[in-house]
């Protein structure tokens, strides 16, 4: 993710978006006795918990970052800003994100934006355990961690 650049939006994408963006979540647990439940990566609404090391919250004037990755490989979310998109590939353990673009909104506080963006670009694997969705760089070290939701 060299850089990211103006693309076209797909219409289907921009609408899932937008309609995730708007609605509320609570933890995915659904198990018998309500414990957690393993949760697949695609079509999982993750939120963003911490990135570059530095915990994530949420205002009320401020929407959580979050990312969705759609089966088709297409990924999108929000990054605190501005709403992004791209594609990327699984295979095994190894997790690469392409074509990545964002709108580009003027915000006060773009610091977990720079961050985001900074993770994908160095993301190489991907760890799911339970709700928890970590990515991973070369070194294995843990680039963002993101908490699946169940939408309400």
């Amino acid at each position: 993710m060299k850089g990211i650049m103006r693309a076209p939006w797909y219409l289907a994408t921009l609408l899932a978006m937008l309609l995730l963006t708007g609605c509320t979540s609570s933890p995915a647990t659904d198990g018998p006795g309500g414990e957690v439940v393993a949760m697949p990566l695609t079509n999982t609404y993750w939120q963003l918990v911490s990135v570059a090391g530095k915990s994530v919250s949420e205002t009320d004037n401020q929407k959580k970052p979050h990312i969705l990755f759609l089966d088709d490989g297409r990924v999108s979310g929000f990054s605190g800003c501005n709403q992004y998109m791209g594609n990327y590939r699984v295979r095994g353990e190894n997790l690469l994100f392409d074509s990545m673009s964002s709108t580009r909104m003027a915000c006060p506080d773009k610091l977990t934006e720079k961050l985001l963006f900074a993770a994908f670009a160095k993301t190489v694997g991907v760890n799911l355990d339970g709700i928890e969705l970590r990515l991973l760089g070369e070194d294995g070290q843990q680039l963002a961690v993101f908490e699946a939701t169940r939408m309400k």
